[in-house]
């Protein structure tokens, strides 16, 4: 699991726990955002390329919460290593998350700044999951989804 899907589900989850049940009393949609900048080890880029580093996420997000109980989540982050041989990353999206529990994502493509100047862009259009959170509709470029380019190969420095 890469560190975007991470961040996004713990945030959802400290999110969804503070709401509570408030957004079904609620007139209009219930609005919470939060900002910050943490440090880590970062474990998604040793155990993908044996490089031991720290990465500082910055991230905005905002959850509106309805009161039918859908959901609207959007994120806003990049990752900067410590280790200069590693990319930085930065994208943003949107999450649409309907009372049943399926979502359909949208976003910008998830862009990777490499040391040497070039810039990937990745995962651009969208993804709708069930209720189950099983994906069933992929919509433009989704390197991470369908598996199409091996995440190795777009993070990890050649040796």
């Amino acid at each position: 699991m890469n560190r975007r899907i991470v961040g996004l589900s713990i945030a959802s989850a400290l999110v969804l726990g503070v709401v509570g049940g408030t957004a079904a009393q609620a007139a209009g949609p219930v609005r919470i955002s939060d900002a910050y900048t943490d440090t880590f080890f970062d474990d998604f880029i040793f155990d993908l390329c044996g490089i031991e580093t720290y990465t500082t996420v910055t991230e905005r997000w905002t959850l509106k919460v309805y009161p039918d109980g859908s959901e609207v989540f959007h994120n806003v982050r990049t990752f900067v290593p410590d280790d200069p041989r590693i990319p930085i990353e930065k994208g943003a999206a949107t999450s649409f998350n309907a009372p049943d529990g399926s979502r359909r994502v949208v976003g910008k493509p998830i862009q990777l700044f490499y040391p040497d100047g070039g810039v990937k862009a990745l995962d651009a259009g969208q993804a709708i999951f069930d209720e189950h959170g099983d994906l069933v509709d992929v919509r433009g470029r989704h390197d991470f989804i369908v598996g199409s380019t091996s995440e190795a190969d777009l993070y990890c420095p050649e040796v």
